[in-house]
């Protein structure tokens, strides 16, 4: 049943694209937001009694409705793990955007493409620079397939119905809207979060770590993975990132012009600079790790039925 509803939400996004951002994140940011306002003391205990108080205010009504539909019909769960796989999963989003791009590239229109990859990550992109722009569009997509895709249906695998499909962003916006309380007596508030959401993807980091290796270059997704993931500018991100470049056999990271700086960064992968026919290659990278996740749903299922 899972496999059919990741189906069913591919289809029905194929059909009705999801329109702007995604209005669940939207709705997991202010939830974030609030507990914030209302419980943030500023310290590390007020951290953890938010989390708390977060996770319990948007699971415990999200298990009461899977609770309510079993009992209605098991039909009904299905129609609402499809809803929630609707409203939560980006990878068509993503590979649209990261096609998008790569055609703005081809064409030669490096501010085109510097403009739809500010959109897509939400802030400004201050480089001409092709290659560098090819290598940001190249990271940020394997971030969003990972948050946006492989690390939600990962918790859907583990846990029933919506619960995991929601666990998981709910606990990334909590992280990353906390971290960015940037007042010196609220630091330590956020310090929970981001653990918690660390410790939430440690397995899921790995899981599309590995799938990355075994439908690329594997060999290279796996040294990079041992070598880089570490040095990168977000450790937790390291691992999807530098498995990615390895797999995709193009290198990623390295020193990036920003306006008038040369911000300089940790290389990710092998093999020469990725440029903008590395991002063709990095979206038929990503579907073959889809169809390879399909296939673990799919072997998920039979064992339930032996």
């Amino acid at each position: 049943m899972n496999l059919l509803a990741i189906l069913a939400c591919l289809l029905a996004q194929h059909t009705y694209p999801v329109k702007g951002r995604a209005p669940l994140m939207a709705f997991y940011g202010r939830m974030a937001l609030s507990a914030a306002k209302r419980l943030n003391a500023g310290d590390r205990n007020s951290g953890v009694l938010a989390w708390a108080a977060l996770m319990g205010a948007v699971l415990v009504p999200v298990m009461l409705a899977t609770g309510v539909a079993a009992a209605i019909h098991p039909l009904v769960v299905w129609l609402l793990d499809v809803a929630v796989l609707y409203w939560t999963l980006r990878f068509l989003a993503t590979t649209k955007a990261l096609a998008a791009i790569e055609k703005a590239l081809r064409e030669q229109n490096v501010a085109a493409a510097a403009n739809l990859l500010s959109q897509w990550q939400g802030e400004p992109i201050e480089t001409e620079d092709a290659g560098a722009i090819a290598r940001l569009a190249a990271e940020h997509a394997l971030r969003e397939a990972q948050q946006g895709t492989f690390g939600p249906l990962f918790w859907f695998l583990v846990l029933p119905g919506p619960v995991g499909l929601v666990l998981y962003p709910l606990a990334l916006r909590a992280a990353r809207s906390w971290e960015h309380l940037v007042e010196p007596g609220d630091r330590d508030f956020g310090w929970f979060a981001a653990r918690a959401f660390f410790a939430i993807d440690w397995v899921a980091q790995r899981v599309s770590a590995f799938i990355f290796a075994v439908v690329g270059n594997f060999e290279d997704a796996l040294f990079s993975w041992r070598s880089q993931a570490a040095s990168w500018l977000r450790p937790e991100e390291g691992i999807v990132l530098a498995s990615g470049a390895g797999a995709l056999g193009a290198r990623l990271g390295e020193p990036i012009p920003l306006g008038a700086t040369l911000v300089d960064r940790p290389a990710l992968g092998t093999g020469e600079l990725a440029r903008e026919d590395a991002l063709a290659s990095l979206e038929g990278l990503l579907w073959r790790a889809l169809i390879l996740w399909l296939i673990v749903f799919a072997l998920a299922a039979a064992l339930q039925l032996a």
